[in-house]
C-alpha cells in the first residue's frame, strides 16, 4: 500500500496545470506551421504506455496524412508548400518532407508536443510533465487543418475557404459541441479514453447517419429527393473541395434513368500571377446539405424519361470523394470510394 501510494505521488508531482506561455501570448495550437523540428520527445515513445490509443491512430487518416494514394497523386499535380504543412507537419514545408515525416503523417507529437513540453487537454496522473491546455478538447485544436484559404499571396486581393469545416460548424445549431465530440467519442471498457481514429471516410454508419433523406413521387415520370440535416454538426459532405453527393434515380425493370445530379461546392479557376499555382480558385456555387439550423433542407428533383411512367422509381444517394471522371483520372476504384447514404424505392 505505501508502495503504491508513493507511485502515485511521485506521478503527481509531475502533473502541471495549466501551462504558462513563455511571453504571455497562449502557446500555439496543433496546426500549418514550417516545423522541421527536433524535440526530445519521438512519437515512438508515446506508444510504450499508450499502446490502444497508437494503435488506433496507425489506423487513422492522420497518420496516412502524406501517403494516402490520392493526396499523392493530386500533389504530384500541385507540389506546393501549402500542402506539405498540414499532410507532413513535423518536416519543415520549405522542403519535401525527409522520410520520417512522411511516415508519421499527423503524429501524436503534432498535436501533443509543444516547445518540448508534453500537452493534454487536462492534466493527469502521469509518469512525466504534462502540461493541460482545455483548448485542445475545443474546435480550436482542429482548426488550423480544417478550416483554411486556397493559398494567397499578399498582393492577391480576393481569397476563399478551401475547406470551410470550422466555419460551418460555428453557423450549425451543434456549434456547441467541439469536432471531438464526434470525432473523437470516449472508448474503453477499463480505462477509458478519446478515440484516436478520427474516424470520417471509411466510417460508413458515420456517413449514413449525416443526413436524413426521404423521397416522394411527384408526377408519373419524376421523383423529389430531400435531405435534411442529422448528424452532421458541418455541411455535407465537408472538408475536402470534391467530397460531394449524388442523387440518382432509376425505373425498376427498365433501362430509364435519370441524369445523376451532384451536391457538392462548384469552383472555377482564374488567372492570376501573383500566388505560387498562377490562378485564383474561386465559389462559384455550393449545393450540399446546409449545416443543422443553417438553412433549408436541399430538395432534388429528377426526372426520367417517359417509359418510367407507371413503374417504381429507385432512387439512391450516395457519398463520393469525388466525381467519377476524376476518380478515374486518379486511379481511384468507383465501388470502393462511393457509400451509399440511402436508397428506396418509391411506387
Amino acid at each position: 500500500m505505501l508502495k503504491k501510494a508513493l507511485a502515485f505521488s511521485v506521478a503527481a508531482a509531475f502533473v502541471l496545470a495549466p501551462r504558462t506561455p513563455s511571453a504571455g501570448e497562449p502557446a500555439p495550437l496543433p496546426g500549418r506551421p514550417a516545423r522541421g523540428r527536433v524535440t526530445s520527445h519521438s512519437n515512438g515513445s508515446c506508444a510504450g504506455c499508450h499502446a490502444e490509443i497508437a494503435d488506433e491512430w496507425q489506423k487513422s487518416l492522420h497518420h496516412q496524412a502524406w501517403v494516402d494514394p490520392i493526396f499523392q497523386k493530386a500533389y504530384a499535380i500541385e507540389p506546393l508548400a501549402f500542402c506539405r504543412r498540414c499532410h507532413a507537419p513535423e518536416s519543415d514545408s520549405a522542403a519535401e518532407p525527409n522520410t520520417a515525416a512522411a511516415d508519421l503523417g499527423v503524429g501524436c507529437t503534432t498535436c501533443h508536443v509543444e516547445n518540448d513540453h508534453i500537452v493534454a487537454a487536462r492534466a493527469s496522473e502521469a509518469p512525466h510533465a504534462v502540461f493541460a491546455d482545455a483548448r485542445l478538447a475545443t474546435t480550436a485544436a482542429c482548426a488550423s487543418c480544417h478550416e483554411f484559404n486556397f493559398p494567397k499571396e499578399s498582393g492577391q486581393k480576393i481569397s476563399q475557404p478551401m475547406q470551410d469545416t470550422v466555419a460551418e460548424h460555428a453557423r450549425s445549431s451543434s456549434r456547441g459541441s467541439a469536432c471531438q465530440t464526434c470525432h473523437m467519442p470516449s472508448v474503453g471498457e477499463v480505462r477509458g479514453h478519446k478515440s484516436h481514429r478520427f474516424s470520417v471516410i471509411g466510417d460508413t454508419k458515420m456517413i449514413r447517419s449525416a443526413a436524413s433523406v426521404r423521397a416522394e413521387r411527384v408526377s408519373p415520370t419524376s421523383v423529389a429527393v430531400t435531405l435534411a440535416p442529422a448528424g452532421a454538426g458541418h455541411a455535407f459532405p465537408t472538408g475536402d473541395m470534391f467530397r460531394r453527393l449524388e442523387v440518382r434515380a432509376s425505373a425498376v425493370g427498365s433501362t430509364a434513368a435519370a441524369p445523376p445530379v451532384a451536391l457538392a461546392r462548384r469552383f472555377e479557376d482564374v488567372p492570376c500571377d501573383d500566388n505560387e499555382v498562377g490562378f485564383q480558385r474561386l465559389e462559384a456555387g455550393d449545393t450540399r446539405v446546409p449545416p443543422p439550423g443553417a438553412g433549408p433542407d436541399r430538395r432534388v428533383v429528377l426526372t426520367l424519361p417517359a417509359e418510367a411512367r407507371g413503374l417504381p422509381i429507385r432512387y439512391q444517394v450516395v457519398y463520393q470523394r469525388m466525381a467519377v471522371p476524376m476518380a478515374r483520372a486518379f486511379q481511384v476504384d468507383d465501388v470502393l470510394d462511393e457509400i451509399t447514404v440511402a436508397d428506396g424505392t418509391v411506387p
